[in-house]
């Protein structure tokens, strides 16, 4: 599987749960995909986000000895000979080298972003921080180092292979920065609804008291061909009439408003909407056409009943779409053709010992990701038995 997200843990748990071995090929440092950032909401009841049956995936592949899992690789070459394919891979090594180390903090107090810091009685590099690996001028802590144990650019390079492939490399989120007209990043009080699942979950906390008032953008880099993609993202109506009910859940006395083009995606969500009618948010149908500050909170303006308004708020969430994630080159050494959004396509691919899942072929919600994972598992199986190739 390239890729470890709802979809290609999946897809590992069905092909283990059949006896066939498999390796999981993940970018990021942990297993989850964006279902890792999302928070549960239902603290009262149960409203079906699918976030724990992602979490209960993750958790089923790390204990299977039939799924070996590789984290923090990237992919540098693809070959297919002879009916199997060969993945090199490369995958950086510890930068401190845990032997050698001293543990003295000189380079705790050298870095100037915190990258370096103590952990659990050793030193520890988060790489997201680090200057150096961003590429720019630094290796303040290499220089300090008395023992020579830092090695920032270190790695080691891996050779994967198999009869067949799943590809579910996902989807990403529209960057709000990218509208500047909604103002992320310009207007205090303006953020992503990832920055919200952040806020419900514990991690970073917003400012937000039990009578404040907060707006809801739909549709934000989705259903546009200004910025962002034409498509329908499919998932940002559900998440965000659930992440509507969880604030509403934790502070009744919250005024909530969403500003929505019309509702999508919510077939078989009969429940949500019936809460949702009972729940006291409002829904405005508009488009809004900027987010702008007025008097240190951030205003949505909007066009309602042929006029222009322009309302004040203390939060305003974007409820960001997804879009095509990039390529980095492995799928076209693949073959794996898209369409003209940029999602991938199966045209044949199957005849190959190719199988796509999840949102890389579009926006897909949790559930349907998971579907899609065992069915490519499925289809895996019957090319492999089948002895094509």
């Amino acid at each position: 599987m390239v890729g470890g997200g709802p979809a290609g843990l999946a897809c590992a748990a069905e092909l283990a749960g059949r006896g066939i071995g498999c390796t999981i090929i993940e970018r990021r440092e942990a297993l989850g995909g964006r279902a890792q950032e999302l928070a549960c909401k239902g603290s009262v009841h149960c409203r079906q986000c699918d976030v724990c049956r992602a979490h209960r995936l993750r958790d089923q592949v790390l204990a299977s000895e039939a799924v070996t899992v590789l984290t923090g690789v990237e992919l540098e070459q693809v070959e297919r000979c002879s009916g199997r394919y060969r993945f090199a891979l490369r995958r950086p090594t510890e930068a401190i080298d845990g032997g050698r180390c001293s543990r003295c903090g000189k380079c705790v107090e050298a870095c100037p972003t915190g990258a370096m810091a103590k952990r659990g009685g050793r030193i520890r590099l988060d790489r997201g921080l680090c200057r150096s690996l961003q590429g720019l001028e630094c290796e303040r802590c290499v220089s300090v180092c008395p023992v020579g144990a830092i090695d920032l650019f270190g790695e080691e390079h891996l050779s994967v292979s198999g009869g067949a492939v799943v590809v579910a490399t996902g989807a990403r989120e529209f960057p709000p920065a990218a509208d500047p007209r909604l103002g992320w990043g310009l207007v205090p009080g303006v953020i992503s609804s990832m920055q919200l699942e952040a806020h419900l979950e514990g991690r970073s906390p917003i400012a937000l008291g039990p009578k404040g008032k907060v707006a809801f953008v739909l549709c934000v880099g989705s259903r546009t061909s200004k910025a962002g993609t034409q498509m329908c993202s499919a998932v940002c109506c559900k998440y965000s009439l659930r992440q509507a009910l969880a604030l509403r859940e934790r502070a009744s006395a919250l005024g909530i408003t969403m500003f929505i083009m019309d509702w999508r995606g919510l077939d078989g969500e009969d429940a949500l909407l019936r809460e949702l009618e009972g729940s006291g948010i409002q829904v405005v149908r508009a488009r809004p056409a900027e987010v702008v500050e007025e008097e240190g909170r951030p205003a949505v303006r909007y066009a309602g009943d042929g006029t222009v308004r322009c309302e004040a708020f203390d939060v305003v969430i974007l409820s960001i779409g997804l879009i095509p994630a990039l390529d980095d080159g492995t799928l076209t050494e693949l073959g794996v053709p898209r369409d003209e959004l940029g999602n991938l396509v199966d045209q044949g691919c199957g005849d190959r010992g190719l199988f796509l899942a999840g949102s890389c072929l579009g926006p897909r919600d949790i559930e349907r990701c998971i579907e899609d994972g065992i069915s490519a598992a499925r289809d895996a199986i019957a090319y492999l038995e089948g002895g094509d190739g």
